[in-house]
């Protein structure tokens, strides 16, 4: 069980790194294109590409969210799952939080396995 819990984490913490860079570069070439003045169209191909990059990345990072949450048995709010559209800038709080989360997960699982041990 810890395993499957340790994946979802570092594949979150991935899936929020690249959405991270992805927007950074969407952000240069944003930029590149109001500096020059003057763009071609394999600028804006480039552009919409890491901003659909950004978007997907960012989706399947709140999938991963969604998914560790439920994996641990907590319920997600509302203003959390808004929250995690944001993961640019909420990355280092949502995953401190997370990795809290599962470790107070892991101590229950621990004590209730030893008091389902001490039954048998």
């Amino acid at each position: 069980m810890k395993d499957k819990a340790d994946r979802l984490l570092l594949n979150y913490l991935l899936s929020g790194v690249g959405s991270a860079i992805f927007f950074i570069i969407f952000l240069v070439l944003l930029y590149l294109a109001l500096v020059l003045e003057k763009t071609d169209m394999f600028l804006y191909f480039v552009m919409l590409l890491f901003g659909f990059l950004w978007i997907g990345v960012t989706s399947i990072s709140r999938h991963l969210f969604v998914v560790l949450k439920r994996y641990i048995g907590k319920e997600i709010s509302v203003l959390e799952f808004l929250s995690t559209q944001f993961i640019v800038v909420l990355l280092p709080f949502l995953y401190l939080k997370l990795r809290r989360e599962i470790g107070i997960w892991r101590e229950k699982e621990e004590q209730g396995g030893d008091e389902i041990r001490r039954f048998l």
